[in-house]
This record gives structure tokens, C-alpha cells and sequence, in this order.
């Protein structure tokens, strides 16, 4: 099976490079640049926010879940107590799977389908990457196809120069476990990297989950002025993840109850190589190559059910109080097996010219970049709520290529003041192909909030095609000097509409359109003491038509509908405080804040003036963290998101079903402290996330009430050498 993976892989790659060439990713270098640092002014002008190696060290999140929380403009909406599922939104945009959030590591998208369906059902174990850079503003025009929220770019452990090692193990409640084992070394000009780590439990609310990740690299020297790095990464989860919440009844008797469906399974094997490849042409001219190829295969195994009891119907157990509507669910002896498969390869030459027109510099960068997206998803129903297989409902195959280029040239006048011009074009060719569809009852066999399956399937050579367009100038402005300086800027957003669903498996266009925005940020950055930072960003997000999730009340399957005109206008703040060791205190302490303030609302149609699901008004998270020169040290770290609506109706009174009301805020305190002894190399941590165990409801997509907040205790104990 491995040796037919990497063949894939190594096909697909092919064929990738065949398309043409081009694309666009954030350099290595530029991870520094981002909008925190003021001294950059001439690197940076738009806003945007970094997390460190050693602030990530510093909190041990279990997830990257726990990292987002920390970077202003970010709503991260909890769907599993353990992060294995990012729902990842910016500035007031909906979370659900990330959609308008584009996710890169080390230059690859991590989404399953960019074009296709561009949801994070997998997201990168937060044990491989080293520090997180966050591209929001005018520069997003670098990156694509999603241009409206933000940029997300995780840059993985590099190769080391010489010998480093790690060995950590973990252990916490619920019989959370987690090893991690890494080695990296330099053999001449040859330097490599090899990382394995695992992790398994109970999960909160007996959903056991296990997740065991590889990652390898090799980086060497292509040449006197050029190197290259090689990537191969495997990663394997079984969870029992479901898509069925509690009812509001369930809920109120019981927050804590364990899931109402047990024998529900989420499975992905995902498979990525890639090769990255800087090569400088002379003193002020470098070429950066990224090839990449991925294969994904996704397992949702959902056991069927009825809101309502069906007349004839034969199920295999009742949760919930019988005789109100809505108020249980009917599970059936059956279960839906959704079975989708993945294949991505793209290619993205970049080149970066530094030149001089008399006493303005210029920093160019051209690129373009194509990407082969095909995903085959299957539909069968097995005959037990355990089944593997099953009889064969639908089969369809969606076939996407994507063109992309690019270009943004950075003016340096004298330092002080820097423009930013820049564009972006987005081509996609679209194509799905239907072998076997249902016949009645399912419009939509793909949405993951069906209750029963029925219908008769037959077999049909169905075929449909789109094709989308989006060209999105940017222009940026920046002014000042490292100590205060202030930016602004303005670009235009673009998604194209997900291919599965704007074509029907009946080859049927159903009226989806592309999102299309206008965003606007104007702020400020100061570094009034040395120790101290200071960053405030006003913005307007302007939709002509934003895609939002539909809410299964409404009696249709599908899972967006057009959503019509949005406004999101707000502001962020960041504050961050670095009191170094004095001779009297030995302590060093570092103190954070950020805030995020965003008013969402539809602009017109029949929900003009309500606000969008899913988008808090407010949002803030302090961080406190201190560290003695022996040692040891402690962090203290809370989160605050307010209340927020669940449809576009912005219903208050919860329905008996969960799946509306208003959703309360909630606080989220994670505590830690640590020890580490240089000599041996040997630390050990404890944490408690989740300390003050208040669950809350953090959802009612796609299907009912979904919560956290569960108190989670651990350990760890790490050695590590160079």
C-alpha cells in the first residue's frame, strides 16, 4: 500500500508540473517582518502578527487551536476538546472549517481541496511546527485562491547545522498520551531533519481519538548560490468525531453527557512531499520554486438518523424525549459511509529583483502558480451502525485546474514612506462528473447535516462544468519611523464558490457565486520604550455576497447558501510588555493583550441589519508569563469571546432541536508551569487547560449543540541535546 501511495504521489506531481508553471508562497525570510515588529517599517506595510518558537514552547498547547486564541483578529470556534479540526475565522468571518482562511505549511496549502473544497478537515499537529506567521491587509494578494481574511503560513522544524535531539512524553486526564521523538544533523553541506510523534485518549465526552505523525526533510546545497528542501510527511488519525450534537434538552439536563453517537468515526491518511528551491541569480536577484503533491483519503462513517419518527421506520435506539418534535433523535440500524478522496499538485516559480530607480528603491516580486485538484467522493450505506461497507449510493469525481499569477513591487522613499502596489488574477476550470446519483429525497448527497439517507440511487454519466474568474488589485501605504509609524491599505477579496457545491451531482449549477469583497485597515505601530509594543488596526471587510452556513432548520440539504451583501467593520489592538532580568530580580516577564472589536451585519436583502452567524463582537486574550534564571517558570494565560447568533435570523430562544439560539460567551483560563534544568537538557511541565472547567456551548453546526470547556490536567517531561 505504501509503495502505491508514493507512486501517486510521485504521478501526480508529475502531471502537476505539466499544467505550466507558477504560484505564489511567503519566503522563509519574510516570517520576521510581520505587523509587530516596528522596526520593519520597511519591510512590512500592512498588519499582521507572528507567534514564536519560544511562545509556543512557553504555552505546550495541545492543539494549535490554543495558538490562534492569541493573535488578534482570529475566531477559532472549538469543535473537538483536542483541536484535531480547525474552525478558523478572521475579522468577523464564519469559522466553519476555515473556509476563508487560507492555511499554508511551509508554502502548501493545507486544506483538502484548495478550488474544490477548501475546509480544513485536517490541520497540521501543532508537534511539527515551530512558529506561525499571520498575513492579513493588501499584501494577501501574494496568495490564493482565498484573498478575503487572511493568511495563515505554519513553518515546520527546519534542519538543523548540527546534531539536535528531542524526546518528549506526556500524560494527562481522559488517558491523554503523547510521545514525540526528533532528530536532526548536517553530513557536510547536507542537513536533515526526522520527527515521529503520537497521540491518543478518551477525548472529552468519550470520543477517543489516536494520531500518529511522520515528517522528514532534507535540505542541500543545489550549486554555490542555491539550496534546496526535500519534505515528506505522513499522518494517520482515527477519531470518533461525529456531526450530531445534543438537542437543547440534552444540553440543559446534562452539558457534560457523552456522545449521543458512539459508533461515529472520522479516519484521514494524508500524504504530502514537497520541494522547495531558492536559487540566487546574482546580487539582487533570487528565484524560490515550490513543488508540491498531496493525497488525502477522508473517512466520515456516520450512523443514520430522523428528528422526527418516521412511520414504518425501524430504528435501533431513541435519545432524547419522545412525542416533541425535534427534541430526539432517531437512530437508525444503518450508517452512511462517506468516503472522499484527494489529489493536489501544484508547482509556484517566485521571483524577488531588488533594483533602484535614482533614490527610490524597489523590491519586485513576480510569480504564478498552478494547481491540479481532483477529488472522487463516494456515498455508501452499510447495514450496521459499525458497517465498513455498504451498498453503493452515489459516485462523483470533481476535476479543477487553477492558474494564478502574480505581482507586488515594494517603493522605499528615503525610508520613511513605503508604497505597496500589487495585483492578483485567479483562473479556475471546473469539471464534476456524476456515475451514480440518488433519484429522490437527497438534493445534495455530499452535505455532511443529512439525517436519513433514502432514496433510490441509479447509475447516470452525468457531467457538469464552471469556470471562475477573480482579478484583485491591492495598494498599500506605510509611513514613519521604527519608534511610530502608521499604514493603510486596500485590496480586493475573492473565493471562488466551492465546485461540490455550486455543481450538483446531476451536473445542475445551483446558483452559488463567488465571494467578492473590498477590505480597507488603516493603523497604527509604537514602540514608545524599548520594552514595550504597541499595535491598533481599524478595518472594513465590504461583501458583495458572502456564502453562509445554512442553517438544516430551513428544510434544505445544502451546506452554504448566498448570504447576500455583509459589512464587517472593527478594530484590533495588541499590546506587548518584555520586562528583562534585573540584578535585583532575576525574572524575566512578559505580558500580552490583545483585542479584537468587529460589528458583522447584513447590508441588504431580508436580513439587512442583522448580524452574521458566528461572528463575536468581541474577543480578548491576556497572557502572563514569567521565567527565573533557574528554571523555572509559569504562565497564565485567558480568553474571552463574547455572545454570538447561530443563523442569519439571529434567533435568541433556542429551538428543542439546539440547531438555533443565541450562544452564549465564554472564558477560557489555561495555567502552567515549568522547569528546566541546561545541564542534563532535561524540563518538565504541568498544565491545566481549561482551568476553571465551565462548559460552555461553543456551537450548533452541523447538526445540534456541540460544546467545551472541559478541564483538562497533564504532565510532561522532555529531554532534549546538541
Amino acid at each position: 500500500m505504501a509503495t502505491e501511495s508514493a507512486r501517486r504521489i510521485v504521478s501526480f506531481v508529475v502531471a502537476g508540473l505539466a499544467l505550466t508553471t507558477p504560484l505564489p508562497s511567503r519566503a522563509d525570510d519574510d516570517v520576521n517582518v510581520r505587523g509587530t515588529s516596528a522596526e520593519n517599517l520597511e519591510r512590512s506595510s500592512g498588519s499582521g502578527s507572528q507567534v514564536s518558537r519560544t511562545e509556543i514552547a512557553r504555552a505546550q498547547p495541545l492543539s494549535l487551536t490554543e495558538v490562534f486564541r492569541r493573535v488578534p483578529g482570529l475566531n477559532v470556534r472549538q469543535e473537538d476538546g483536542m483541536g484535531l479540526r480547525l474552525n478558523l475565522g478572521v475579522r468577523g468571518l464564519n469559522p466553519s472549517r476555515g473556509r476563508l482562511v487560507l492555511v499554508q505549511e511551509d508554502g502548501v496549502p493545507v486544506v483538502v481541496s484548495p478550488y474544490g473544497e477548501p475546509e480544513l478537515y485536517y490541520s497540521t499537529p501543532i508537534e511539527r511546527v515551530e512558529r506561525v506567521d499571520l498575513v492579513k491587509g493588501h499584501e494577501m494578494v501574494l496568495f490564493g485562491p482565498q484573498t478575503v481574511g487572511g493568511v495563515v503560513n505554519l513553518y515546520t522544524w527546519a534542519p538543523p547545522a548540527r546534531e539536535a535531539w528531542s524526546v518528549e512524553a506526556d500524560y494527562g486526564q481522559r488517558a491523554y498520551a503523547r510521545g514525540l521523538a526528533r532528530y536532526g544533523n548536517a553530513v557536510g553541506d547536507v542537513r536533515y531533519l526526522v520527527q515521529v510523534s503520537h497521540k491518543q485518549g478518551d477525548g472529552f465526552r468519550a470520543m477517543p481519538f489516536d494520531a500518529t505523525d511522520l515528517m522528514a526533510k532534507v535540505t542541500f546545497p543545489t550549486g554555490r548560490d542555491g539550496e534546496a528542501t526535500a519534505k515528506l510527511t505522513v499522518y494517520d488519525e482515527s477519531s470518533h468525531t461525529t456531526y450530531v450534537g445534543l438537542t437543547q434538552g440534552m444540553f440543559q439536563s446534562d452539558p457534560r453527557r457523552d456522545s449521543i453517537a458512539p459508533s461515529d468515526v472520522f479516519g484521514i491518511r494524508r500524504y504530502e512531499v514537497s520541494l522547495r528551491h531558492e536559487q540566487r541569480l546574482g546580487a539582487n536577484t533570487t528565484l524560490r520554486s515550490t513543488l508540491f503533491g498531496t493525497l488525502l483519503d477522508l473517512k466520515i462513517y456516520q450512523q443514520d438518523f430522523d428528528r422526527d419518527r418516521a412511520e414504518g421506520a425501524d430504528y435501533e435506539r431513541v435519545v432524547g424525549t419522545e412525542g416533541v418534535v425535534g427534541s430526539a433523535i432517531y437512530f437508525r440500524p444503518t450508517r452512511a459511509l462517506r468516503d472522499r478522496g484527494y489529489q493536489v499538485a501544484g508547482v509556484e516559480p517566485q521571483v524577488e529583483h531588488r533594483f533602484a530607480t535614482g533614490s527610490v528603491d524597489h523590491r519586485l516580486v513576480v510569480g504564478a502558480r498552478a494547481i491540479a485538484d481532483v477529488a472522487r467522493r463516494t456515498l455508501s450505506r452499510g447495514a450496521r451502525p459499525d458497517a465498513e461497507a455498504g451498498d453503493l449510493l452515489s459516485d462523483d469525481t470533481t476535476s479543477i485546474l487553477g492558474l494564478a499569477g502574480y505581482v507586488q513591487d515594494r517603493i522605499s522613499f528615503g525610508g520613511k514612506l513605503l508604497v505597496t502596489p500589487g495585483m492578483r488574477l485567479e483562473r479556475a476550470y471546473a469539471r464534476r462528473h456524476a456515475r451514480r446519483v440518488f433519484t429522490a429525497s437527497s438534493s445534495n448527497v455530499d452535505a455532511a447535516a443529512n439525517d436519513g439517507l433514502r432514496g433510490v440511487p441509479r447509475d447516470v454519466d452525468l457531467q457538469g462544468r464552471s469556470a471562475s474568474t477573480g482579478l484583485m488589485p491591492g495598494l498599500g501605504f506605510a509611513a514613519g519611523k521604527p519608534a511610530l509609524n502608521i499604514f493603510w491599505g486596500i485590496h480586493s477579496g475573492y473565493s471562488p464558490p466551492r465546485v461540490s457545491q455550486s455543481i450538483t451531482p446531476t451536473g445542475q449549477d445551483t446558483g452559488l457565486s463567488a465571494e467578492r469583497s473590498m477590505n480597507y485597515e488603516i493603523g497604527a505601530r509604537a514602540r514608545p520604550l524599548r520594552a514595550v509594543r504597541l499595535e491598533a488596526t481599524g478595518f472594513v471587510i465590504a461583501f458583495d455576497n458572502q456564502l453562509v452556513s445554512n442553517n438544516t432548520l430551513s428544510g434544505s440539504s445544502a451546506e452554504f447558501k448566498n448570504g447576500g451583501k455583509t459589512r464587517h467593520i472593527g478594530a484590533e489592538v495588541t499590546a506587548l510588555a518584555h520586562l528583562p532580568r534585573a540584578l535585583s530580580v532575576p525574572v524575566d516577564v512578559d505580558v500580552s493583550a490583545q483585542y479584537t472589536y468587529v460589528r458583522s451585519t447584513f447590508a441588504g436583502g431580508a436580513y439587512e441589519g442583522n448580524f452574521v452567524p458566528y461572528s463575536p463582537s468581541h474577543a480578548v486574550t491576556a497572557t502572563l508569563d514569567a521565567e527565573h534564571a533557574s528554571g523555572f517558570g509559569a504562565q497564565a494565560s485567558y480568553s474571552h469571546v463574547s455572545a454570538q447568533f447561530a443563523d442569519e435570523s439571529n434567533t435568541v430562544d433556542p429551538d428543542v432541536s439546539g440547531r438555533s439560539g443565541l450562544i452564549a460567551g465564554y472564558g477560557v483560563l489555561d495555567l502552567g508551569v515549568r522547569y528546566k534544568h541546561a545541564p542534563t537538557g532535561l524540563s518538565f511541565h504541568f498544565t491545566v487547560k481549561n482551568a476553571l472547567d465551565e462548559v460552555y456551548l461553543s456551537g450548533r453546526l452541523p447538526n445540534g449543540i456541540f460544546t467545551s470547556g472541559f478541564r483538562q490536567i497533564g504532565a510532561g517531561i522532555k529531554w532534549s541535546g546538541s
